[in-house]
């Protein structure tokens, strides 16, 4: 039996390698997954060794040899801090106007030449419309240099896997956290952009970066922290003079360790370092959004897990920090239930929110796929049938030709008919020559 269509969302970290397969649940709005893997590197790659095709291609390979990913969707994300994202408030204005808007406040948003980048436009949702014209929208601006989006793009080159959307890790994180934490939001009807909802703050914690989102489901805001999980490792190799492997274990098992005490002192001023930028993050956004409130923060990433951390932070920062610990809208047995999934849950909220895109009304839809491939892959996918049409119309000029063919051998010349012409042609030549005489005469 034919396997159904899902979708695929891989997420190429510095660490490691996270996929997970989804697909619509058949009684529920849930997702079911039926697939995921989670391959952790030999080493921590650099910036330009993760978009190395050669390897990264490797981890690739070896994805692909336990897992089947043609006939379905793939769903790539890429950092927060390589794009660009922008929210601009619009006017009342007719909806047919909207995209002459967008292209308008695109050549002011973005810094480049639009030729140079790869571009999409969201319109957000909680906006209204009367009479066919939009109140209260906000439109979402994402972007990519083109040259960035090929360097991601090109390990999966590499590896034969082909790519159907491309898109920013914070927005898959905002499609996750609208479906899977925010379900008591009120409907887009009922939406009061003067009383919004309370906003949870998403704190993902990668490698080198920290993606902080906050959303109240309707409206979201997004800053990449340059502070990740290698700091923490690079603090250790310097207080304790340690090599990185030995700091990257000390640092995972602090809480086992001989000397806790030392380990969380020299990693202390990495702490007040995250504290004081997200406070910072979180004072600019209160700024720009002065009716919004945070209630509650989520922490991501295999670096949350760092002990005393989360309570840190929280402190700190004097909001409630929740380490998430399952999905609430996924299911999927064999795979939630799995210990690798359980034990690296905290990195797979990326995955599930690049499937979201695909199989639900996600909060945003964007893609970032050079237009170029899409239109190379339209052509591609018609040839097919273009070579049917031609075949068929080769069957059929050939079959006209043999019935020409049939008929004019039917008479075409042989030896009676070739015979008959020699005694009719002497006929006329006699009756001619004799035709002759008798005028003559």
């Amino acid at each position: 039996m034919a396997k159904a269509q899902g979708v695929w969302g891989i997420d190429i970290g510095h660490c490691g390698l996270k996929a997970l397969r989804c697909m619509r649940h058949a009684e529920t709005d849930m997702l079911t997954a039926d697939a995921f893997d989670y391959i952790e590197y030999d080493k921590i790659l650099t910036q330009e060794e993760v978009n190395d095709p050669q390897i990264v291609g490797e981890y690739l390979t070896q994805f692909l040899s336990r897992n089947q990913v043609k006939g379905d969707r793939v769903v790539i994300s890429v950092p927060g801090h390589k794009g660009l994202a922008r929210f601009v408030k619009l006017p009342p204005v007719e909806s047919k106007k909207i995209p002459d808007i967008v292209k308008f406040e695109a050549r002011q948003q973005i810094p480049f030449d639009l030729d140079d980048v790869i571009w999409d436009y969201q319109q957000m949702a909680g906006g209204s419309e009367e009479d066919g014209f939009v109140l209260e929208s906000e439109v979402g601006l994402f972007a990519m240099k083109r040259e960035q989006v090929a360097k991601d793009l090109r390990p999966f080159d590499s590896a034969g896997i082909e790519v159907d959307v491309v898109q920013l890790t914070p927005l898959a994180l905002y499609n996750w956290v609208s479906f899977d934490q925010l379900q008591d939001v009120p409907p887009p009807e009922d939406y009061d952009p003067d009383n919004p909802p309370e906003s949870v703050l998403i704190v993902s914690m990668g490698t080198y970066n920290t993606d902080l989102v906050i959303t109240n489901g309707y409206r979201v805001w997004q800053r990449s922290v340059p502070i990740g999980g290698n700091q923490f490792t690079r603090a250790l190799t310097k207080e304790l003079k340690q090599t990185t492997a030995k700091a990257e274990h000390l640092k995972r098992n602090a809480s086992n360790s001989d000397n806790p005490t030392a380990i969380f002192q020299a990693m202390r001023p990495v702490f007040n370092d995250l504290v004081t930028e997200i406070q910072r993050s979180l004072n600019f956004f209160a700024n720009i959004d002065k009716k919004a409130k945070i209630g509650r923060a989520v922490a991501l990433g295999n670096a949350a897990k760092l002990p005393g951390l989360v309570r840190y932070l929280s402190q700190n920062l004097h909001l409630p920090i929740q380490r998430l610990e399952s999905f609430r809208g996924l299911v999927g047995e064999g795979v939630v239930d799995a210990p690798v999934f359980q034990e690296n849950v905290l990195t797979f909220a990326v995955c599930y929110g690049l499937c979201l895109q695909e199989l639900t009304d996600a909060r945003v839809s964007t893609n970032l796929i050079p237009p170029e491939i899409v239109k190379d892959r339209m052509i591609r996918a018609k040839k097919p049938w273009a070579v049917g049409a031609a075949a068929a119309l080769l069957v059929a000029l050939a079959a006209n030709v043999a019935g020409h063919w049939k008929e004019y051998n039917s008479v075409r010349p042989t030896e009676e008919v070739q015979a008959a012409e020699g005694v009719a042609n002497n006929l006329m030549s006699t009756a001619s020559r004799m035709t002759s005489q008798f005028d003559e005469a």
